[in-house]
């Protein structure tokens, strides 16, 4: 049983060692020492950096990461001015913290766990840091163990803020995904655009003397659309509707189609259901254009004496003016078997007279600049 005068020397013993170690917190609080002090098993200060180099300090000072170095328990015992910022906290209350208090309560094990394992050689773990004020920051903390006399072990972290870097990463991903969704948008309009052509060439089969028809007057179209400034999407959309123009034509008899001779009144008008027709096959299928509604328009004239509903003017979609004076041209330029060839400059006479009445204006003009100007030619 010890006396009481060893008693006595413990408590002073130990109470000088509380003191110590208060006072070493507080200069390293203070940044008043580069000293980090620890206690070993036999309770002896056995780390120190108080004799470290100055330049040693201001690297961490002047680090764009926070850094830190911990004891075993997760105590902090030196902390950089920007792990401060990061938990926007007082540097002297964050030196004499624990490093638990800064990761959200999920992560706190996980911390704990990669702490207590060791740290054999530089390693990284992915937490979610923890501000004074409550925000939430993504990070990674770079830790390597150092080891004192043997003794302990004192961590050196460095925490990177992943904030920007998780947002390119998002950003990265919501772009791949919008190409993936674009990619396999266009295979979809590739794959609407083959079938609806298909359909055009089975229509074209039918009648030897219109085959290649609605593909040259997706030529001519596209090249008015070119010639009026048209953007390149507009342009696309006209040569696609221009392309599958007749499409309707597949329910017309293909005697009618390859009558020779003038059409009577009824055959007529069951050929200008075409155009209904058409717009019937085309309407269910979503494209970005209004590919059917032109179709349907593609007879109708600027005066109103077109079929089938007698639109004029403004009433007409720029597309199907331009696919009706396409038409116009191609139709009157090549053979038909109720007609000889009538050929292109009769073709151009009809756009030239009826401009502005039949034909839109702008038009007109852009296509017979085509012809008389930029040699265009269907071949």
């Amino acid at each position: 049983m010890k006396s009481q005068k060893e008693l006595v020397s413990e408590i002073a013993d130990l109470r000088s060692q509380l003191q110590d170690a208060q006072a070493t917190l507080e200069a390293i609080r203070e940044g008043a020492v580069d000293a980090l002090v620890v206690s070993g098993k036999s309770g002896e200060k056995i780390f120190t950096l108080a004799n470290a180099d100055r330049p040693y300090r201001l690297l961490l000072e002047e680090m764009s990461e926070g850094a830190l170095t911990i004891d075993v328990g997760g105590m902090i015992l030196f902390s950089n001015q920007r792990f401060a910022e990061m938990v926007k906290s007082p540097l002297n209350s964050v030196v004499g913290g624990s490093i638990y208090d800064w990761v959200i309560l999920e992560h706190r094990e996980r911390l704990q766990f990669f702490l207590k394992e060791g740290i054999p050689e530089k390693r990284r773990i992915e937490l979610v840091l923890l501000a004074k004020d409550g925000l939430q920051s993504p990070i990674y903390i770079s830790a390597n163990k150092l080891n004192v006399g043997g003794v302990a072990d004192i961590y050196c972290l460095v925490i990177t803020d992943l904030t920007e870097e998780k947002q390119i990463e998002e950003m990265v991903a919501e772009k791949k995904t919008a190409l993936a969704a674009l990619k396999a948008s266009n295979e979809l309009e590739q794959s609407l655009e083959e079938s609806i052509k298909s359909i055009a060439n089975t229509v074209e089969s039918r009648d030897e003397y219109t085959a290649g028809h609605m593909k040259r007057v997706g030529l001519l179209a596209s090249a008015i659309a070119r010639e009026l400034g048209l953007s390149a999407d507009q342009i696309h959309g006209i040569e696609l509707a221009s392309t599958i123009h007749d499409v309707g034509k597949i329910s017309i008899p293909v005697e009618i189609l390859t009558k020779p001779g003038k059409l009577s009144k009824i055959e007529f008008m069951l050929v200008q259901t075409h155009v209904e027709a058409g717009y019937d096959i085309i309407k269910n299928i979503q494209f970005p254009w209004p590919i059917a509604e032109m179709i349907y328009q593609h007879h109708e004239r600027m005066d109103g004496s077109g079929y089938p509903r007698g639109l004029k003017g403004d009433e007409i979609l720029p597309g199907s003016r331009i696919i009706a004076i396409a038409d116009v041209i191609e139709s009157m330029s090549t053979h038909r078997p109720y007609r000889f060839v009538l050929g292109i400059d009769a073709a151009l006479d009809e756009v030239k007279q009826h401009r502005g009445t039949l034909y839109d204006s702008l038009a007109a003009d852009a296509c017979l600049k085509l012809f008389a100007e930029k040699r265009f030619s269907f071949t």
